[in-house]
């Protein structure tokens, strides 16, 4: 009988694979890693910051492999000294996982020999069923274009980051700072936004404006009409003398539109963390790590994709039992076939998230799977919203005032998936040419005022949209930003520091291809191009270097009036 060694890339998703091999009676040593057992670093000759010049590693050929995780390491050549059997291995379907799992065979390897067979083993959820799918295809080798891609992003943000990290702090510490003043390419872009967003809100000069507001009834039912905006008090008030006698007004136009809501898509990382941190008022990092936890405990499928479309043959009614199971579609009218709302998005490796066993526990957890469940029977199971709108036109005197309305015609997918339920606000049915009664005539006095801060949510989309990061990484930024002290979360928005406003202004004035997010974007297309093998990893990494090295230089132009910069706002 063949025997197994199966490594996971943790340990609740070994205890399922150890389960299923039980069960269908493989014979199988299950172990685990915790994420990487090695991290890349740079030679020894750079360990001492004030004895190397930051600008020499850029011309580092080759980064260093070290060990990271000495107890995996460790028990990873015990069991491949110790136990026969082919490696199997059961990391994370991504290109972190395709990473973690190189450095599991590397180990392997050095033990049995560099020819020792091996299987890769995909799988998108720890449930039964798909276990058994992925045994039963087992693969003899590494995707190596994702291997390419990871350790590319792995050395030029390794590269990159060390080097302008150091020259930045060893500036700022010449000018008295004691602190670490931290770059990367992606938390610079992040935290460009929010300074961005600042600057219009400091700059921003509001400017007062009228209107009247319009009290009407019909019927008993009592509804508001609003007026243009005016720009100069005195006519606005010489307007109400003019209309604040008047007992009736007459409705000029009345009309309803009904149109339909359409059902979310198929759920998506990014898609989940827009909404969840909304929802839940959790950072994106705690979010995903929660749904990371209910993947490797078997409650849903894997949590990092980039897909919105169902593939041919996607069994949809297992995850609908699971929903059932849970209570959560007690009273609801659901479709009994699938009839998908699918989206145009499929990165090729995960199906989207969907439910695969009832989760029961009473903590945020269940908040989070609730959602995922509700969505995907929403996506799945349930038809179109319908929204009426009904807007009016109504003249008092001879100032006409708008009224608009909306009501949910049919329930559709709100019923169950009603997170972001529109809030009804009907207005009486009026017929054109008829008097309504005037209850009550005011003139309010506004102005006009900035842009919000952003929200994570907001975060999260300006970084998709402008191609940092990916549906695997984005969710560390905002967080990061914060604990490295440029940026501050309050009620749920973002505001840079005086040293994160100071650190983006500063690089901005040196080139703004460093705080840009479009310099950045052009290194994760390159990450695309190797994984669509258009690119050799070398070739790319010489490249995105070259880029960063010319900024780098300018920087260093300019470091004296940088540091000073970032020393004086950090006291």
């Amino acid at each position: 009988m063949t025997q197994y060694i199966v490594v996971a890339e943790k340990a609740s998703v070994a205890r399922s694979l150890r389960a299923f091999f039980q069960s269908i009676k493989v014979s199988a040593i299950v172990t685990s890693v915790r994420g990487h057992v090695f991290e890349a670093d740079l030679p020894l000759s750079f360990k001492n910051w004030s004895r190397s010049d930051p600008a020499e590693i850029f011309k580092v050929n080759k980064v260093v492999t070290v060990i990271k995780d000495r107890a995996a390491y460790a028990n990873l050549v015990k069991v491949f000294k110790n136990y026969p059997g082919e490696l199997v291995i059961a990391t994370d379907n991504d290109h972190e996982g395709e990473l973690i799992g190189y450095e599991i065979l590397s180990i392997y390897r050095s033990i049995r020999g560099v020819y020792a067979k091996y299987y890769r083993m995909r799988f998108n959820s720890t449930s039964r069923v798909e276990l058994q799918k992925a045994w039963s295809r087992l693969e003899n080798d590494l995707n190596w274009r994702w291997v390419d891609k990871a350790t590319f992003r792995r050395d030029f943000d390794l590269i990159t980051g060390a080097s302008f990290t150091r020259l930045l702090t060893l500036g700022s510490s010449r000018k008295g700072y004691k602190g670490l003043i931290s770059w990367g390419s992606c938390q610079t872009c992040t935290l460009y936004f929010i300074v961005e967003r600042e600057k219009e809100i400091q700059n921003f000069k509001p400017t007062k404006y009228w209107y009247f507001k319009l009290t009407l009834e019909k019927n008993g039912i009592k509804f508001k009409a609003l007026s243009e905006h005016f720009d100069d008090k005195q006519k606005a008030m010489k307007k109400y003398e003019d209309l604040k006698k008047l007992d009736n007004a007459i409705v000029k136009e009345y009309h309803e539109e009904s149109k339909e809501v359409r059902r979310p898509l198929p759920l998506r990382t990014d898609d989940a963390l827009k909404d969840l941190t909304k929802l839940t008022k959790l950072s994106a990092s705690k979010i995903l790590s929660i749904m990371e936890k209910l993947y490797s405990e078997g409650y849903i499928s894997y949590p990092r994709t980039d897909t919105n479309r169902y593939r041919q043959g996607f069994d949809f009614l297992s995850p609908l039992r699971a929903v059932q199971k849970s209570g959560l579609l007690q009273n609801i009218d659901f479709s009994s076939y699938a009839n998908p709302r699918n989206g145009d998005l499929d990165d090729g490796a995960h199906p989207p998230i969907y439910p695969i066993s009832p989760y029961f526990a009473k903590d945020v957890s269940k908040y989070i799977w609730d959602y995922i469940a509700k969505r995907y029977v929403a996506n799945a199971f349930m038809k179109d919203a319908v929204l009426t709108y009904q807007k009016a036109s109504i003249l008092l005197g001879d100032l006409i005032f708008h009224s608009e309305g909306k009501f949910i015609r049919e329930m559709g997918f709100y019923s169950l998936f009603n997170y972001f339920k529109p809030k009804e606000e009907r207005i009486p049915t009026l017929v054109q040419n008829e008097r309504i009664k005037v209850i009550k005539l005011e003139l309010i006095e506004e102005e006009t005022k900035p842009p919000p801060r952003l929200s994570e949510s907001d975060l999260l989309d300006l970084m998709e949209k402008n191609g940092i990061g990916t549906d695997a990484t984005r969710a560390i930024f905002p967080t990061l930003i914060v604990n490295r002290g440029y940026a501050e979360k309050k009620k749920g928005t973002f505001r840079p520091t005086p040293l994160g406003m100071s650190f983006i202004e500063s690089l901005k004035k040196v080139d703004e291809q460093l705080v840009t997010p479009a310099t950045r974007k052009m290194v994760e297309d390159k990450m695309q191009l190797i994984e669509k093998e258009k690119l050799e990893k070398s070739q790319a990494l010489q490249e995105s270097l070259a880029l960063y090295y010319n900024l780098f230089e300018k920087c260093k132009q300019k470091i004296d009036d940088i540091s000073t910069v970032l020393a004086s706002s950090a006291k």
